[in-house]
Order: structure tokens, then C-alpha cells, then sequence
């Protein structure tokens, strides 16, 4: 059993389709494929006609930084809000590419205050793109997406928001949050198979960088978007079959519902949360309007090798996460309730957990 966040259990349904005949990417039936998925995609964003959706060959990171690669001309500057593990990764996409950055960094589960924020918005007239996580996939803790949101609309500047971990499983709306690039995977709380990724794209923002040149070549978002509006097509070879299953799992998503589904993920963390906190374990969030609905961080008393106890789980069948970086050090490990996890699965896993720890 996969308490892990990503990859994901997945139904047999969505297995099934990777079984499919093969399909030559540069055939009507892929493009018909495509051409629906797209729309699919844009109702998984709540986004409206203002936007597009495209897929890419790749796992997330593939899609974050086909969006950051693909932004900035000489003098532009990116904001970046980082509190965890995948904003460190945020940044590192930026320093490879050269991109002047303005970083407002916090402690790793801190939570991002925005008066400070602005502060920077206001001094830096260079910043283009503001860029942050939804969920903060290493602590569990969801970022103020909607305010930030809010604060680039107000000084005009273009918004990219990593919804890798949150797409599925938040309320990810890109309209209601001003999200200009957002980006997502399948196989997280979509319940798909990793090998592609994904990025719901506003078109006016698209407008302002369409000419840009870009500094990539497989992961130039505007290659990707002139072939997917052309000819429902991708520049390069795709991986077909994992298209597939995402349009699979994309249906067994809205015949559940957004909103259900968020409800299921919900109440998996709630019977989680209320095992962990019966045998007496501290979370890291403590506040629980910023928790996930789908991650929970907890610590492990000193005299416990969490080591140790990951493989125990293990052994017992069930697969949760380290702590990375920092937390680790501070004895954290992760449970998720992503994918495939019912109530009953986490009733059971509080069973087993229970047994090991005690």
C-alpha cells in the first residue's frame, strides 16, 4: 500500500488502459486524443476559455521548468516564495537558466508571510513572474496561492504556481486565483501513472512571451503550445501510453467528482491525523488550515531510528516517506493519502502503524 506522495496505488481501470494497441503519435487518433485531453485539463484547472492546457513528455520538474525556461528576456527578474524542498527545486531550474532572482525564502513548514511579499513587489520594478508551490509536497503545508495571486494581479506581473502535489486533491482554480502558468503531474492525487506532466496556460499571459526565444529545446513552452493549438500535436515523440492512462484517470476523476474526491482525500487524512495524534505524535503543521489534505508530516520520538521504522512499515506491507533535508535530521517521516486510499485503507493503516510504533 503506497501512504506515499507519488507515484500513486492506481485502479485496475486505469492499468488496463496501458494495454491499449499502439498508437503513431503523429496520427488522427493521437490527435483526437489530444485534442480531448486538453479540454479535460482545462476543467481540471477550472479554467475558462482564456486559457490553454498542454501535455509534456516529462515528469513535473520537466513541466516547471519549461514554464521558467521559457519566460525571461535580459533584465527580467523572478520572484520566487519558497518554504520547502520543491521551491529549493524552483530555484535551481532559475540558476541553471542564468535568470536574475529575487528569493523570499522561509524556514521549511514556516508560513509565508505576505506584507513581506509586496514589500519586494514594490521595490524590484525588473520582477516579471512571481513563482511559488501550492502544496509544499516536503512539509505538507499549503501556501497562501490565492493572496500571492492577488499581489500579482495588483502589480501586473505574471504568476506560476507549482500545483504538482495539490492539482486533484485542492482547489486548484487558476481563474479565481489570477495563476497565469500552472503546472500539474497525474500521479499524485489525479491517480495516474507518472512519465508525463502537464501546464494550464493563461492566453493573454502566453501572448507576452509567445516570441520570446527559447533557451530550451525539448522543454520550450512555446513550441509545445504552437503544435498543441496547430495540430494537437507535441513537438518531440510523447509518451503515448501514459497519455493514455492520464485521459483514464481524468475520467474516473470526474465521474467521482473534483469536489468528492477532495472530500475522500480529506477524510483519509482526517483518520490518519487522529491515529497519529492517539499515540501521542507531534505534527510538523501545527495549524490545521494550512495542512494538506493529503500529506501529513510527524515526528518521531528521538529514541526511534525513523529509518528503522520506514522499513518496518515496509515489511508490513505499507510505504511511507523519509523526511527530506532538514526534517529528516529532526527525525520527520511522511504519510500520504494520495491515489487509490479509501477510508477503510487508512482505518487499517492507523492498525499497523499502531503495531510498529507501540
Amino acid at each position: 500500500m503506497l501512504f506515499a506522495p507519488g507515484p500513486v496505488l492506481t485502479s485496475d481501470r486505469v492499468k488496463r488502459v496501458a494495454l491499449s494497441p499502439d498508437i503513431c503519435h503523429r496520427s488522427v487518433m493521437f490527435e483526437e486524443l489530444y485534442s480531448g485531453l486538453r479540454k479535460k485539463l482545462n476543467r481540471l484547472f477550472k479554467a475558462d476559455d482564456s486559457y490553454t492546457s498542454i501535455v509534456v513528455s516529462g515528469s513535473g520538474t520537466a513541466s516547471n521548468e519549461t514554464v521558467i525556461s521559457s519566460i525571461f528576456e535580459e533584465g527580467e527578474s523572478l520572484l520566487l516564495i519558497k518554504n520547502g524542498e520543491f521551491g529549493n527545486r524552483l530555484e535551481n531550474i532559475a540558476k541553471c537558466y542564468g535568470i536574475d532572482l529575487e528569493v523570499v525564502n522561509y524556514e521549511w513548514g514556516e508560513y509565508p508571510d505576505i506584507n513581506r511579499i509586496e514589500d519586494v513587489l514594490k521595490k524590484n520594478k525588473n520582477i516579471k513572474l512571481v513563482s511559488m508551490v501550492f502544496h509544499e509536497t516536503s512539509t505538507g503545508m499549503i501556501n497562501p496561492v490565492h493572496e500571492v495571486g492577488m499581489l500579482a494581479k495588483k502589480y501586473n506581473k505574471l504568476y506560476h504556481v507549482d500545483a504538482i502535489s495539490a492539482i486533484g486533491g485542492e482547489d486548484v482554480d487558476v481563474v479565481k486565483d489570477h495563476i497565469d502558468f500552472c503546472t500539474g503531474v497525474p500521479n499524485k492525487s489525479v491517480s495516474g501513472h507518472p512519465g508525463v506532466s502537464f501546464i494550464c496556460i493563461g492566453k493573454e499571459a502566453y501572448e507576452k512571451i509567445k516570441n520570446i526565444e527559447g533557451r530550451n529545446v525539448y522543454l520550450n513552452l512555446q513550441k509545445h503550445v504552437r503544435m498543441a493549438e496547430d495540430r494537437n500535436q507535441t513537438p518531440n515523440t510523447p509518451s503515448v501510453v501514459i497519455f493514455l492512462t492520464l485521459n483514464e484517470a481524468l475520467d474516473e476523476l470526474f465521474e467521482e467528482g473534483i469536489e468528492k474526491r477532495i472530500e475522500r482525500y480529506k477524510e483519509d487524512a482526517k483518520i490518519i491525523r487522529d491515529g497519529v495524534k492517539k499515540v501521542g505524535l507531534k505534527f510538523l503543521i501545527e495549524k490545521e488550515e494550512w495542512m494538506s489534505n493529503t500529506v501529513t508530516s510527524v515526528f518521531l520520538p528521538s529514541k526511534i531510528d525513523v529509518h528503522d521504522f520506514v522499513n518496518r512499515m515496509y515489511e508490513e506491507g505499507y510505504v511511507v516517506y523519509l523526511g527530506k533535508g532538514p526534517l529528516l535530521d529532526r527525525n520527520m517521516f511522511q504519510i500520504a493519502n494520495m491515489g487509490q486510499i479509501y477510508p477503510q485503507d487508512c482505518v487499517k493503516f492507523n492498525e499497523v502503524f499502531k503495531k510498529i510504533y507501540m
